[in-house]
């Protein structure tokens, strides 16, 4: 049951991808952790009306309110942004849990962009901005899902070494940083494509993001790059096939609780949880996830120095900015 008494009784919270999996166990216990309102942002009306029902029935009240966003489609994030603004409701926690594992065949959003890339970051990005220009985020907590698979030491057979330009030359993508990184987000070299390095590789952009946005604003929100863990019983390798298929939806989900590789969506969530509830021990900008080298387990600072790479996260900021017209922030 949601705590009507809690400290966060006058507080709004935000969950895109808030249908299934994380974002749904997330919007669970923000409303369990009691949130007055809980924003369920999903594909369509549809999607977040269906959640909503399952997750009344769930905590036992209804604090939830929905709206329609495709966080892969630029115009799509800005009408969602647009409504938003017009209901004029501060976002106190703003959860940027969509995305998406490629397949083996590359796809791209209707802005003719990287899939994986345009649902993890591009909609986020255009909808953060804008309620942040609308006052709307003033004092928020802002956390974008990442993952383990951004620190590159995972096991080599999960086939998910980061590209060559996210730490060192940015040679096969292009001859200087930005080039490389508008080859990547256009997908641009399709021969080039692995849908497990394009994963890995955008959620080093989200770790970019975060700290190219505590630079810009951090006097006025707080943003966090979180990784929820191993999480296999969601179904976010639904688009991945053969030998990964297997290893990520068989073999993984048997073997992973044993091995320390997998756990209950709802540890996931709580990590989101825990960073959007930080008591100050979280640094502005920065990238948490397991330990090095870990899947699961406690929240940890990352320092490797590709997600700190302040020359790098301006670079990507610039190319995401004019990729969705935000230029001038």
């Amino acid at each position: 049951m949601a705590l009507t008494d809690s400290k966060h009784t006058n507080h709004t919270a935000l969950v895109t991808g808030a249908n299934s999996g994380l974002g749904f166990e997330a919007a669970a216990q923000l409303a369990e952790a009691g949130y007055g309102r809980v924003i369920l942002a999903c594909r369509t009306l549809e999607k977040a009306e269906g959640a909503r029902s399952s997750l009344v029935e769930r905590v036992g009240s209804d604090p939830f309110d929905t709206v329609a966003v495709d966080v892969a489609d630029i115009e799509s994030a800005r009408g969602a942004a647009a409504e938003l603004i017009g209901r004029g409701h501060s976002i106190d926690a703003l959860l940027l849990n969509a995305g998406m594992v490629p397949g083996d065949a590359m796809t791209r959003s209707v802005d003719g962009l990287e899939m994986s890339y345009a649902a993890s970051v591009v909609g986020h990005h255009v909808l953060t901005l804008r309620l942040l220009d609308a006052g709307l985020l003033d004092g928020a907590r802002v956390v974008i899902a990442g993952s383990e698979a951004a620190n590159n030491d995972l096991p080599g057979m999960m086939g998910m070494a980061v590209y060559d330009f996210v730490t060192g030359a940015p040679a096969g993508f292009g001859d200087t940083l930005p080039e490389a990184m508008g080859t990547f987000v256009r997908g641009s070299k399709p021969e080039a494509y692995v849908g497990t390095r394009y994963y890995s590789t955008t959620k080093v952009f989200t770790s970019w993001w975060s700290l190219e946005m505590a630079r810009r604003f951090g006097d006025r929100l707080s943003v966090f790059t979180v990784s929820p863990g191993s999480n296999m019983s969601t179904n976010a390798a639904r688009n991945v096939t053969g030998f990964k298929r297997f290893l990520f939806t068989k073999i993984m989900p048997a073997i992973g609780p044993l091995m320390g590789m997998d756990q209950p969506v709802s540890k996931g969530a709580g990590r989101y949880l825990q960073v959007l509830q930080g008591d100050g021990s979280f640094a502005n900008g920065r990238t948490y996830t397991s330990a090095p080298k870990k899947m699961i387990g406690p929240l940890h600072e990352m320092t490797h120095p590709h997600l700190l790479d302040g020359e790098r996260a301006e670079a990507a900021w610039s190319v995401l900015s004019e990729l969705t017209g935000t230029a001038s922030a």
